[in-house]
């Protein structure tokens, strides 16, 4: 139940750095922020500070930052029996307070703000950075985690564990010990694709897997650990094992962490960690578009909890360094793939935004307001949609076994 509490409260928190991200470069170029809020739902706590509301929502899942926006002010098209003539709810569900605009300024809850601190009137420039913070605070928050997790254990080199006698890589002269520098899937000529650690080992041979399932050949490259560490490389084509079922080339390689030697390492891996992460969010959209995997790859919040309790409750019975080290290269995970997401240029997220302002930067011209509007209120119908249908993947997944 415990580790159950903490895979929910840290997804909760990848969210709201996402959204702090968008707070903190907002309030830089003075953009007024009406309310920066942790979790969603009822308030449950708030405070008011420099002329923003913070606040601690009752669900703790995301966050979201709360903008100056002059359409905050628009008329009720049907005001109802009170007709105060501004929203009667806004998008929490929540009674919108009396909204009143002056000459100068706009009046929120009682708060002053002039109308230069609108986010519509800031510079492009300012705005596409204001934007972009949020997937790049993720990219940090990854970062961090990664920097942590380097210092502690080290990186997982791409070290061949065991070559199984009779297989294409024994028969090659591979062995236990050698370390893979670079596959390619093909002949000599095919590209090779360069191996730093043994995670990128098991990204390309699933990515290429099919091709692997067909007896397609595979070009290896590596250091020959027993001779100097010459290079090497070796054509291996797959054979079918009648007792697994499947194409096999016969080694396995380790996941062991081995200690960085120099402050240098640290930072190269911990960067490569969450560039690692960024490719595998790029080759599993990728996949799902050629097909290579089908909707029970998909994992929305109900199976990352899920997925992240189950892990973090496992690793618990190794000590409780064991456990956070667990939640956080799920984290690491979690935030790439959340801040690649959201640059996607797509209606409703934070890259379908960015390219708004791109084609203003471009144009010199701002897309008008109510086609900007309109898309992106078809945007946000297809992503809530498109979010039912994980969620209720989600369940099915988890529930029925399916």
């Amino acid at each position: 139940m415990f580790s159950l509490l903490v895979s929910i409260l840290a997804l909760g928190a990848i969210i709201a750095f996402h959204e702090f991200g968008h707070f903190s470069i907002a309030r830089l170029f003075g953009v007024g922020v009406i309310e920066y809020a942790v979790g969603m739902g009822p308030r449950i706590w708030s405070t008011i500070k420099g002329n923003t509301r913070y606040s601690l929502r009752a669900i703790p899942f995301g966050g979201f930052c709360m903008m100056l926006s002059e359409d905050l002010a628009e008329p009720d098209p049907d005001p109802g029996e009170e007709g105060t003539g501004s929203r009667q709810d806004n998008v929490l569900g929540e009674r919108d307070p009396q909204v009143v605009v002056t000459e100068t300024g706009i009046i929120y809850e009682g708060r002053y703000f002039s109308k230069d601190e609108q986010f519509a009137v800031k510079p492009a420039w300012q705005r596409f950075l204001v934007i972009l913070a949020g997937p790049v605070f993720n990219f940090i928050l990854a970062f961090v985690l990664a920097l942590i997790i380097t210092g502690y254990n080290g990186y997982d080199r791409s070290v061949i564990r065991e070559v199984d006698p009779g297989f294409p890589a024994a028969q090659a002269g591979i062995e236990a010990g050698d370390i893979v520098t670079a596959i390619a899937v093909g002949d000599r000529t095919a590209r090779p694709e360069k191996i730093e650690t043994a995670r990128d080992i098991m990204l390309y041979m699933s990515v290429h897997q099919d091709v692997l399932n067909s007896a397609g050949m595979m070009t290896m490259y590596y250091q020959d650990v027993s001779d100097g560490n010459r290079a090497c490389f070796a054509e291996l084509t797959p054979v079918y094992d009648e007792a697994l079922g499947r194409y096999r080339i016969g080694f396995s390689y380790s996941g062991t962490y081995e200690k960085a030697d120099t402050p240098g390492e640290i930072l190269y891996y911990s960067w490569y960690n969450v560039k690692f992460n960024f490719r595998t969010s790029i080759e599993s959209i990728r996949m799902l578009i050629t097909g290579k995997a089908d909707s029970s790859d998909l994992m929305g919040p109900i199976r990352m909890v899920a997925t992240m309790d189950e892990s973090v409750d496992s690793a618990a019975s190794y000590g409780f360094v064991a456990a956070l080290m667990t939640l956080f290269n799920l984290m690491i995970l979690i935030s790439s793939s959340l801040g690649f997401m959201n640059l996607l240029p797509l209606p409703a997220l934070d890259g379908g935004r960015l390219l708004f302002i791109l084609i203003e930067m471009v144009t010199q011209r701002k897309v008008p307001k109510e086609l900007e509007a309109r898309i992106h209120m078809i945007g946000t119908m297809l992503l809530l949609a498109l979010m039912m249908f994980i969620l209720f993947n989600d369940i099915i997944m988890l529930y029925l076994g399916h």
